[in-house]
């Protein structure tokens, strides 16, 4: 059942924010990677049970997953005809307390 995609005020905060890093560090080598990035979130409509659960239990009880676009984090909650994605995150950043 293909799902349809929600990116929600922060996480398109976070991209914003990504894509902002990247091209100031990368220049022209930016968009290839943010490209990828939402390509990857945008394919959590068909797929979004290939997500992991994170290991902290209080995330899980929220019924959060995860999937890994290159160092971020891409967190999501899966209903019934939807997916919401919360942030997109550094793998290296503390991210319960941004959940």
């Amino acid at each position: 059942m293909k799902r349809a995609i929600k990116v929600l005020r922060r996480a398109e905060r976070d991209l914003q924010q990504i894509y902002e890093t990247l091209a100031r560090e990368y220049g022209d080598r930016a968009d290839e990677y943010f490209d990828r990035l939402l390509d990857r979130i945008a394919s959590l409509g068909e797929l979004a049970a290939r997500g992991a659960q994170p290991r902290d239990p209080a995330l899980v009880g929220r019924g959060l997953r995860f999937v890994i676009a290159g160092p971020h984090l891409v967190f999501f909650k899966v209903t019934r005809s939807q997916v919401h994605v919360y942030r997109v995150l550094h793998a290296h950043r503390a991210y319960r307390h941004l959940l």
